[in-house]
This record gives structure tokens, C-alpha cells and sequence, in this order.
């Protein structure tokens, strides 16, 4: 079976992820929701955050000997011709736990207490009062726990490579890599989206 682990994203802040669209009031963006109306990190935006972790630790050698070819390995490339070549992770998006979903389905009214709006606007310098025009309100949610699971493909030509040492150690690097995310999705610099993230093995009978 492909090896398994739980990535538990513990947002310690207002967050958000936009969905790319504007609505009524709030002129810059919404958060993004599933199906359900709920909150969530897309599997890509995870894909991004694990990415840019695992380059600054194998930059830092953290996994020994810094390697353009782990990475592809991991992550996949784009090649010149725009095809992309897949890597060994596979990942869902990050979800509240089954409970919690069917709580909020079970009670639809409740989900209202997910989200605030944060309202911004700039200030003259000169005159200490806000410039016209320049009153911005943004969606956000608030600090929840998120867990999405990630995959390795055990079907990749190269997983069982042993020069590869990917079956021994990449639960460890993996454990290594994350303490590396603190942040994530929009105005990061604003203080939004901190975050803590570990990662588990699934013990699978």
C-alpha cells in the first residue's frame, strides 16, 4: 500500500483563501469554501507551501547533499514543452474533520461564526484622516484545525530506487520540512494565515 501520512494544519490566526471572486461588501475578496460552505486549503496551495519548505531544507541540507533530482522526484517539473512530469506526493485538500462537517451540515446557521470581515482603509499622512475611496473589507476565517492526507505513489519508476532513500526516510524529512510552514494564504505580511503544522504517519492494518 502507498504510505500515508496526516498533515494537520492548526491555524493560530485569522486566515485567509481567496476564491477569486468579489461580492457586495467585500470589495477585495471571499474565502474560499467546499461544498458544504466550509473553509479549506486546496491540495495545490499545500502542494506550493510543501514545496518551498522542502527547497530552503534541502538548500540548508537538511536531507545531506543538496539535490535538484530529490526535488523533481518529490514534486515533479515542468518540462520546456510545458508537460508536466508528476512527482512522488500526492495530496488532498485539508478539511475539518468529518464531525465538524457534519455538524455545520446538521446546523447550517452556526457556520456564520467561521467567518468575520476585517475592514482596512489608508490614512493621509499629512492630514490623519482616512484617504476616500480607499476603505477595503476582506473576508477571513477564523483559527480552526485542518487535516488533509498525503500519498506517496509507490507506482513511480523511481520510488524504489535504493540511491533514491525515499521508503527509509521521507517520513522523517517530512516531519523536518514542515516546521518550516508557519504561514500561509493572503496578507501573510498583515499578520493573517500563522500556523503550526505537523505531520503523522497512518498506521493502516
Amino acid at each position: 500500500m502507498n504510505p500515508e501520512y496526516h498533515l494537520t494544519f492548526e491555524l493560530l490566526s485569522y486566515w485567509h483563501i481567496g476564491n477569486g471572486s468579489e461580492a457586495g461588501a467585500y470589495a477585495d475578496a471571499l474565502v474560499l469554501k467546499d461544498n458544504h460552505g466550509l473553509p479549506y486549503i486546496p491540495g495545490k496551495s499545500i502542494k506550493g507551501l510543501l514545496r518551498q519548505a522542502f527547497t530552503t531544507a534541502n538548500d540548508n541540507q537538511w536531507f545531506g547533499t543538496p539535490s535538484c533530482e530529490l526535488m523533481q522526484l518529490l514534486f515533479g517539473d515542468e518540462k520546456r514543452s510545458g508537460e508536466q512530469a508528476q512527482g512522488l506526493i500526492q495530496l488532498s485538500s485539508a478539511h475539518l474533520t468529518a464531525p465538524e462537517v457534519a455538524f455545520f451540515t446538521q446546523q447550517p446557521e452556526a457556520k456564520s461564526h467561521l467567518y468575520q470581515v476585517l475592514h482596512s482603509t489608508a490614512i493621509n499622512e499629512e492630514t490623519g484622516v482616512a484617504q476616500e475611496t480607499s476603505l477595503r473589507s476582506m473576508e477571513v476565517a477564523v483559527p480552526m484545525t485542518l487535516t488533509a492526507i498525503l500519498t506517496l505513489n509507490t507506482y513511480h519508476p523511481e520510488y524504489a530506487r535504493p540511491e533514491n532513500q525515499v521508503c527509509e526516510q521521507f517520513g522523517t524529512w517530512l516531519s523536518q520540512a514542515v516546521t518550516l510552514v508557519t504561514e500561509l494564504g493572503a496578507k501573510r505580511h498583515r499578520g493573517l494565515g500563522k500556523v503550526l503544522v505537523t505531520s503523522q504517519p497512518m498506521n493502516r492494518e
